[in-house]
């Protein structure tokens, strides 16, 4: 077996600050540092648990998005995160519409205001 890892989705670096809700209702400002339609990693010292259920509110240039997702990985750092869906299916199309911008016309990394 492999332990390779495999990107899904492209990374973006993305320098922005987002509200994430543990499942207790405990909320922590994080810093945002890259991003992908499959997840995000968050830079905190706020240590959550793996494999905890999280809500991550992105409020970022233009997009306003919930999405749920699960703790994958910790370390030092802060967290990577998986996302699982949206709070609603309008959340999760404008996270699609997001990154598809961020993907720019020819699938490279865009500038996008405010960001």
């Amino acid at each position: 077996m492999s332990t390779k890892s495999i990107t899904v989705h492209p990374r973006f670096a993305l320098a922005a600050t987002v509200m994430v809700r543990e499942a207790s209702g405990a909320a922590v400002l994080a810093q945002l540092r890259n991003i992908s339609l499959s997840g995000c990693y968050l830079e905190t010292p706020r240590q959550i648990p793996d494999h905890a259920r999280v809500r991550v509110a992105l409020h970022i240039g233009e997009i306003h998005a919930d999405v749920w997702g699960i703790v994958r990985r910790r370390d030092a750092g802060g967290l990577g995160i998986q996302f699982t869906n949206g709070t609603t299916v309008e959340d999760w199309k404008r996270l699609e519409s997001f990154i598809r911008k961020l993907q720019g016309p020819e699938q490279g990394p865009a500038t996008l205001p405010g960001c």
